[in-house]
C-alpha cells in the first residue's frame, strides 16, 4: 500500500524563516503605530485634564447656588481651588504633562444665582488645555450665565 504524499504526521511546526518573517512584519507594523499612539495618548491626557477642570468649575457653580454664597475658582500653576467665604471647598491638581493657560488672572467668580464673571473683569472666562505631541487643544469657556462649555480645536487655533 502506498503512503499519501501529504500526511498530517509530516507537519511539525513553523520553520525558522517563517517565524522571522512574522516577527519582521509585526515590528514594521509596530513602528508605524507608535507615533499615532503617542498622539492619541497626549490627546487623551488633554481631554482628561480639561474634563477634570470642567467638573471643578461646575462644582463651584453648584456650591454657589446651593449654599447661597459667592464662590471663586483660582489657579496657581497646575493647582486649582474652589473657595467660598475664605474656606477651601475643593482642590484639583492637574498633571504636569498638560499645559493650562487661564484666560485672565484671578480666576472666575460664581454668584448666588450661578452667574459667572472673571475676577479680573471682562465678559467671559476661557481656559485652554494643551500638551506636547497633542493634535488638539481643549478650550473651556465660562459664559456670563455660568454655563461651562468644553470645545476641542486643532493645535494652532485660538480658543473661541
Amino acid at each position: 500500500m502506498k503512503k499519501p504524499a501529504f500526511s498530517p504526521r509530516g507537519l511539525k511546526g513553523f520553520t525558522l524563516i517563517e517565524m522571522m518573517v512574522v516577527v519582521l512584519v509585526l515590528a514594521v507594523l509596530a513602528a508605524f503605530a507608535v507615533p499615532s499612539f503617542r498622539t492619541m495618548i497626549a490627546n487623551q491626557r488633554v481631554t482628561s485634564a480639561a474634563q477634570e477642570l470642567q467638573v471643578v468649575l461646575l462644582y463651584a457653580r453648584s456650591e454657589a447656588v446651593y449654599k447661597r454664597v459667592e464662590t471663586t475658582v483660582t489657579s496657581s500653576g497646575q493647582k486649582w481651588e474652589v473657595t467660598a467665604a475664605e474656606q477651601v471647598l475643593r482642590e484639583a491638581t492637574l498633571s504636569d504633562v498638560v499645559n493650562v493657560e487661564p484666560g485672565s488672572a484671578g480666576g472666575v467668580i460664581f454668584d448666588v444665582s450661578g452667574q459667572a464673571k472673571p475676577a479680573a473683569g471682562g465678559t467671559s472666562y476661557t481656559v485652554s488645555v494643551s500638551a506636547t505631541d497633542a493634535s488638539r487643544v481643549q478650550c473651556l469657556n465660562v459664559s456670563p450665565a455660568g454655563l461651562v462649555r468644553l470645545k476641542g480645536v486643532p493645535v494652532g487655533q485660538a480658543c473661541p
